[in-house]
């Protein structure tokens, strides 16, 4: 599903809505003006949807923890997906307490950060 809106100055922003497995149950994420997704709480993009998350600037995706989730991709899950998708920066959401964020500053390769209250992005 799309739909545009329009905002000031005669823009448009086009959000697509994309289903992704959460667990037993289907959950959307979100494309925005195909640039920027949110994957707020998936463990898994359907393959036939792999290229819509393809080479965008920002790529915002659930992390919870290091093991596995039955519902939510875990840090080697986003490892796998930064690899095969090519955002230009991935930010790590929904995090639980054990992913630290000053020790995953310092594990992360350069294009992924773990996000954080207040956070704010221009696309």
């Amino acid at each position: 599903m799309s739909m545009k809106k329009k905002i000031n100055f005669g823009k448009f922003i086009k959000i697509e809505s994309i289903k992704v497995k959460h667990g037993s149950i289907q959950s959307l994420s979100f494309i925005i003006n195909r640039k920027l997704a949110y994957l707020p709480d998936a463990n898994e993009i359907y393959k036939k949807d792999y290229q819509k998350f393809t080479k965008l600037d920002y790529l915002i995706i659930d992390c919870l923890r290091y093991k596995k989730h039955p519902s939510h991709f875990n840090l080697e899950d986003v490892l796998r997906l930064n690899i095969l998708l090519k955002p230009k920066k991935m930010i790590l959401t929904n995090l639980h307490s054990d992913l630290d964020y000053v020790k995953l500053l310092n594990i992360l390769p350069k294009n992924i950060k773990p996000a954080y209250d207040g956070l704010s992005l221009n696309f």
